[in-house]
């Protein structure tokens, strides 16, 4: 049973692909903030796609109780085993005693730690995803720290055959989701519900200025800093409207609030537009400062890109290395 201990974290949770069918009640999605991240790492493992998973902003270090097997993906990083620098992107044998240590992120934020097995722990309506302003999920409904367990079940399989099977998948450079920051920040949208409520300047100006990522952004919402949108700062509060992960609100202020993975279930301010899901992912990957920019996408278009990145999480692709390579092998 692969067992991994906490030694060191900085704000860690165990997220799965989310919990669904009870927005009804009030109870938000959750789950991983870049999903496409979060199901690579669990198929290079050899999980299903939306097993759980440690979700991780900032570095975190974890000792091999077992023999384990493990992959990292998300934030391009620096990964070390017992202090050799080894491969982001594919599978990771860890000897019973060694350390795995991960991070800090070199370019995007969010880091994924996989581990092969099912993960022992809370499930809550169908999800393990750690939902901390409920306090349910993952393990207690808190985050990670220090002398915490991970356990996971290989359900009678032994961890050779499973290594035997999974040790040359790697995902190229093309495929990871942090990489595309280097290409600048696009955001693509389409108008949403309230888009009417914008004066076409306004709208326009949505779509040409620049933003910034605030510091106070979190995996409820990422708060926007820019030039304001005045229209919006004159309508004040709406009636109640069923909102989600993706959704851009524009509170009074003026500066829009990107809808993340812990969003709320319904919200006052007006809905503007709406971030394709695939785009949600990389803002995800975003530290504070970083600059981000909308585009506008026509429906079809939205509805082919969506459609595909549905398909990818329910079948992620990996690649198979060449003959030779080893995990100290790094495609950074």
């Amino acid at each position: 049973m692969p067992k991994l201990e906490v030694l060191n974290t900085v704000l860690a949770t165990i997220q799965d692909i989310g919990r669904y069918g009870y927005r009804s009640l009030g109870v938000p999605v959750s789950g991983a903030l870049d999903r496409s991240s979060a199901v690579q790492a669990n198929v290079l493992v050899g999980n299903p796609p939306g097993a759980p998973l440690v979700e991780s902003f900032g570095p975190i270090m974890l000792r091999a109780l077992s023999d384990s097997i493990v992959a990292v993906t998300g934030a391009l990083t620096r990964i070390a085993i017992d202090g050799r620098a080894v491969a982001e992107y594919r599978p990771l044998w860890l000897p019973k005693g060694s350390v795995l240590e991960v991070g800090p992120p070199i370019l995007g934020q969010v880091i994924y730690v996989a581990v092969a097995g099912r993960i022992s722990c809370d499930e809550v309506m169908g999800s393990c995803s750690t939902y901390t302003r409920g306090g349910f999920g993952g393990l207690g409904g808190r985050p990670l720290r220090p002398g915490d367990v991970i356990e996971a079940s290989l359900g009678g399989q032994r961890l050779e055959d499973l290594w035997s099977s999974i040790s040359t998948r790697y995902v190229p450079e093309e495929g990871r989701v942090a990489y595309r920051l280097r290409q600048g920040v696009v955001l693509r949208v389409t108008p949403g519900p309230h888009r009417g409520v914008l004066s076409d300047d306004d709208w326009g100006r949505l779509l040409s200025e620049t933003y910034t990522v605030a510091p106070e952004s979190d995996r409820m919402g990422f708060r926007l800093r820019g030039p304001p949108l005045e229209s919006a700062k004159r309508l004040g509060r709406l009636p109640s409207f069923p909102v989600d992960r993706g959704f851009v609100q524009v509170p009074p202020a003026g500066t829009p609030i990107v809808l993340m993975a812990d969003a709320q279930t319904t919200g006052g301010y007006a809905v503007v537009a709406v971030v394709v899901p695939p785009d949600t992912d990389l803002l995800a990957q975003c530290p504070p400062g970083t600059p981000v920019r909308f585009a506008e996408l026509g429906v079809d278009e939205a509805e082919d890109v969506t459609a595909q990145y549905l398909s990818y999480l329910e079948s992620p692709e990996v690649s198979e290395v060449g003959p030779g390579f080893s995990e100290y092998d790094a495609y950074v």
